[in-house]
């Protein structure tokens, strides 16, 4: 095939950011999975252990792959830095699904240009559309094959994640013993500390300097990542039930403990059914066992943070051209903000003039602050998660309000 036309290009965009939230889709359908059989590991030996089970499980499995798509395989697992060419493994991730697609679905294309005729049409296509034809074999598509690719690039993703679980361990056991941000932190979290000395702290170590403060907030998160999960070890899958158990005991309902953060409900895939109908029970373990293990530590989060917001403000008053407009605070959460938007961006014809769901979230992130929502905005990636997987609670708390609000739209007539 020559070159493609306009129409043909966005057809091609939107299959492959179909594509490409399939893979995600199913890869965040093994993540939680994950993240339980790790967090049951009783020490690091046993974690390093798992690790390397799991990538010699996966690559067994990626062997079996088709030869048509080994190669794409090989360049998602072990790209060099001139294969990313300065690209996120994300988008470099969407770029091979291009790359792929633009070999296979070309016959489809001629048929699909047939059908829409102008760029507005196929913006006027809601978006779960795509992901119907490819699954459902529509217009020549061979899904069978496309499914092929998807569960592949799926397991291809699960493995970059272990090898880079498997480095930061090797690379966490190297510098366990020097690693003198880590040996601070531990020593917030082990003494008592005043606003006034954690300050004093953050300025020693970044003279408040805007690159130094935001390296050293990414530092902490690091930081928390494995000692949480440290200790979300210490607690058996039997002690987590039986403690969700007790403060059902003590009179507090389901409803109680998603409101108090103590579990949370959703939707995940399942692979039976290749659709999203596995309801998942998220216990969180901090809450429930060491609430204030960290508390210094998020102090200490804070503060950055502030001294983020008084860098920002001074840029503001310097630059008053490009000031940015204060995002709306909203007592929305995350999961019921996430969904009102994917409900309106789901309606035919569409609603948003958007490129792809992504332009969407990033929008959204600029854009809106919930009340748990940092500095830094509504994580993407979680708006992603939640527009793939929307939580039980905030799609009852839509289907009671759009109930209030349908009737409130008939007064108006």
């Amino acid at each position: 095939m020559g070159e493609y036309s306009k129409i043909e290009l966005a057809l091609l965009e939107k299959f492959t950011e179909a594509i490409d939230n399939l893979i995600e889709s199913k890869t965040y359908s093994e993540t939680d999975k994950d993240k339980m059989m790790f967090a049951s590991c009783v020490n690091e030996e046993e974690k390093n252990d798992f690790t390397k089970s799991e990538i010699k499980k996966m690559q067994k499995k990626l062997a079996k792959c088709s030869t048509d798509i080994a190669g794409y395989l090989t360049c998602y697992i072990n790209p060099s830095s001139l294969d990313l060419g300065g690209e996120s493994i994300y988008d470099y991730r969407k770029r091979l699904v291009r790359n792929f697609l633009s070999g296979e679905i070309n016959d489809v294309l001629d048929v699909l240009k047939l059908k829409f005729k102008t760029l507005k049409s196929i913006e006027e296509i809601y978006f779960s559309y795509w992901e119907e034809i490819i699954e459902d074999g529509e217009y020549g598509i061979d899904n069978k094959f496309m499914n092929h690719f998807i569960k592949y690039m799926a397991l291809a993703e699960r493995l970059n994640t272990f090898k880079s679980l498997l480095k930061y361990q090797n690379e966490e056991t190297k510098s366990e013993e020097t690693n003198e941000i880590y040996d601070l932190l531990d020593t917030i979290r082990t003494k008592d500390h005043t606003d006034l000395q954690l300050y004093d702290i953050v300025k020693e170590r970044t003279q408040l300097n805007k690159d130094a403060l935001q390296y050293l907030y990414k530092d902490i998160e690091v930081y928390l990542f494995g000692e949480k999960d440290d200790f979300e070890c210490k607690y058996s899958e039997d002690e987590t039930e039986q403690a969700i158990e007790d403060l059902k005991a003590k009179g507090h309902s389901e409803d109680d403990l998603i409101m108090l953060g103590y579990i949370r409900k959703s939707k995940a895939f399942n692979v039976a059914t290749n659709d999203m109908d596995l309801d998942f029970t998220y216990i969180n373990k901090e809450k429930i066992f060491f609430p204030l293990e960290f508390f210094p530590i998020y102090q200490l989060q804070g503060l950055i943070n502030a001294e983020l917001s008084k860098i920002k403000e001074k840029e503001e008053l310097l630059n008053p051209d490009i000031k940015i407009t204060p995002k709306l605070k909203t007592d929305l959460s995350v999961p019921q903000l996430s969904l009102l938007f994917k409900m309106i961006n789901d309606l035919k014809p569409t609603i948003f003039n958007t490129k792809s769901d992504a332009e969407l979230f990033r929008f959204i992130s600029a854009n809106f602050q919930t009340k748990k929502s940092t500095e830094k905005g509504i994580s993407t990636q979680k708006l992603r998660n939640e527009f793939n997987n929307p939580d039980l609670k905030a799609i009852e708390f839509w289907e009671k309000h759009l109930h209030t609000m349908l009737s409130n739209i008939r007064k108006l007539k």
